[in-house]
């Protein structure tokens, strides 16, 4: 993400902009059924990463394809 800052959500912050539990966002990461990445014991969400995944509508998998086939990385 060259030449820009990447907003990084906390599970709490995400949890408001879905509307879901904070124990859901969790879960769901864990599943690696959304996009985020654990820290210690926190776990972190680039929010361009979680816009991407509900606009595309799609599963995990296929929106880092789309990710790695622009130069990005999982990790």
């Amino acid at each position: 993400m060259k030449g820009r800052s990447a907003e990084i959500m906390t599970t709490k912050q995400l949890a408001d902009y879905l509307q879901m539990s904070q124990i859901t966002i969790c879960r769901l990461a864990r599943e690696k059924k959304l996009p985020g990445l654990k820290i210690g014991k926190e776990w972190r969400f680039p929010k361009e990463l979680i816009d991407r995944f509900i606009a595309s509508g799609s599963n995990f998998d296929e929106v880092f394809e789309g990710l790695e086939a622009s130069g990005g990385d999982r990790g």
